[in-house]
C-alpha cells in the first residue's frame, strides 16, 4: 500500500519558491508579490479577511490554495522550520505519544501558518501552533524575538532583524509586548515545574548604573544544575540586602543548600547566620585557585552586565529589576549550557539522575 506523500505537488512548488530566494516581495501586512517560474511576471497574493487569494490562473480556476499561497505559508513558518531543525525532534501526538502522524493541511491567518497533523492511532487532530500556547500571532517568531532580546539586541534592532530575515513587518513596540508576554509565560512555567537544585549555592554581587546611580545586582546560582535561583537589584549591600537575595533563592529553590560559597563581604556572614543558623556551611574568601572558588557566579556577572550594557541606559530600578527577572527565566529555561551538552539548567534540574552524590 502506497504511503501518503509528505507534501502535495503544489506545496512542494511553494516550498521551492521560498528556497530559491528573491521570489517574494512583501507589499504590506496583507499583500505579497510572488514571482512566476518563468520570471516574467509577478502574482499578487492578498488576504481578504477570511483567507489568502491569488490572481494566478490556477487559483482563479480552482479557488483553492495555489503554489504562490503555499509559498507565503512556508515563508511565515521559517522560524518554526529553523528551530525544528535545530532541535531535531520528530512530531509526536500530544494525546497518545504516537509517531504515526500525517500532515493534514495548514491552519492559517493573516500573520501565521501552522501545520495541521492527524494521529493515525488515536485519530487526534492538532497543529504545531500549540507548541507555544498562550502566544498570539506567530509563536515561534516571538520565541526568536525574546531570544534575540536576551542576547543583547534592542527592540528596534530585533524588529529590523525580523523584517529583514523573516519578512515580518512588526514594530519595536510590538516586540516589546512580545517579550513582556513571553516573560510572563516563562514565570508561569517556572511556578509549575518541580526543579531540583543541587546542594551548593554560589552568591555574589556586582555594581551597575541605573539612571546614573550606583546599584547592586545580587545573583545566586546552583553549582550542580547552573540554575539561576535569584537575581535582584538593591541600593546597598548590607546584611539586609544579602538576606533578601538568599530568601528569594530559598523561595525559588524550595530547599535549603548544604553549602554557600561567597566572597569575603561581611554582610554574607551575618545574613547566612541569621537565615540558616548553623545548618549551612559557609565558605568565604575562596581564592581563584581554590577548588571551592566563586568564579562560577563571577562568570555569570559578565553575562548579566553584558546584557545590561546593551540597553545603553536603564532609566528606573523597576525596569532594571524586570530585566533581571526576565533574564533569570531565560537563562534557566531557554539558554543551552555547554557543560550539559546543550541542555538548559531547567532540563538538567528536572532529570531524575542529574545530580552527583556528595
Amino acid at each position: 500500500m502506497a504511503s501518503r506523500r509528505e507534501f502535495n505537488r503544489r506545496e512542494l512548488k511553494g516550498l521551492a519558491i521560498v528556497a530559491k530566494g528573491g521570489m517574494i516581495r512583501k507589499v504590506d501586512e496583507g499583500t505579497y508579490l510572488v514571482r512566476s517560474s518563468s520570471l516574467d511576471k509577478w502574482y499578487c497574493v492578498s488576504w481578504n479577511g477570511k483567507g489568502w487569494t491569488c490572481d494566478c490562473e490556477d487559483y482563479q480556476k480552482r479557488h483553492r490554495n495555489c503554489k504562490h499561497i503555499y509559498a507565503i505559508f512556508f515563508l511565515s513558518r521559517l522560524p518554526f522550520i529553523l528551530m525544528a531543525n535545530y532541535q531535531s525532534e520528530g512530531v509526536t501526538c500530544p494525546r497518545c505519544g504516537s509517531h504515526r502522524i500525517i500532515r493534514k493541511g495548514f491552519l492559517h491567518n493573516k500573520g501565521f501558518a501552522a501545520q495541521r497533523y492527524f494521529c493515525k492511532d488515536c485519530r487526534y487532530r492538532f497543529s504545531d501552533k500549540g507548541a507555544a500556547k498562550g502566544l498570539k500571532g506567530n509563536p515561534l517568531l516571538i520565541v526568536v524575538a525574546a531570544d534575540l532580546f536576551f542576547k543583547g539586541l534592542s527592540y528596534r534592532m530585533i524588529a529590523d532583524h525580523l523584517r529583514m530575515v523573516y519578512a515580518a513587518g512588526v514594530s519595536y513596540s510590538t516586540v516589546y509586548r512580545w517579550v513582556r508576554r513571553f516573560i510572563s509565560l516563562l514565570k508561569v512555567l517556572a511556578d509549575h515545574m518541580d526543579l531540583k537544585p543541587g546542594k551548593v549555592w554560589h552568591v555574589d554581587e556586582t555594581e551597575i548604573k541605573v539612571s546614573g546611580k550606583t546599584r547592586y545586582v545580587w545573583n545566586v546560582i546552583d553549582e550542580e544544575t547552573r540554575l539561576l535561583l535569584a537575581s535582584i537589584l538593591t541600593v546597598g549591600r548590607s546584611a539586609r540586602e544579602a538576606e533578601a537575595v538568599l530568601r528569594e533563592a530559598l523561595k525559588n529553590a524550595g530547599v535549603k543548600p548544604e553549602r554557600v560559597v561567597t566572597d569575603g563581604l561581611s554582610s554574607y556572614r551575618v545574613a547566612i547566620r541569621k537565615l540558616f543558623e548553623n545548618s549551612v556551611e559557609h565558605i568565604y574568601k575562596a581564592r581563584l585557585a581554590d577548588p571551592k572558588n566563586n568564579n562560577l557566579v563571577e562568570r555569570l556577572h559578565q553575562t548579566v552586565k553584558g546584557r545590561i550594557k546593551a540597553c545603553r541606559r536603564i532609566n528606573s530600578e523597576e525596569s532594571a529589576s524586570r530585566l533581571l527577572e526576565g533574564f533569570r527565566l531565560y537563562y534557566n529555561f531557554l539558554r543551552p549550557h555547554s557543560a550539559f551538552n546543550g541542555m538548559t539548567p531547567a532540563e538538567k534540574a528536572s532529570c531524575p539522575n542529574s545530580h552527583k552524590a556528595t
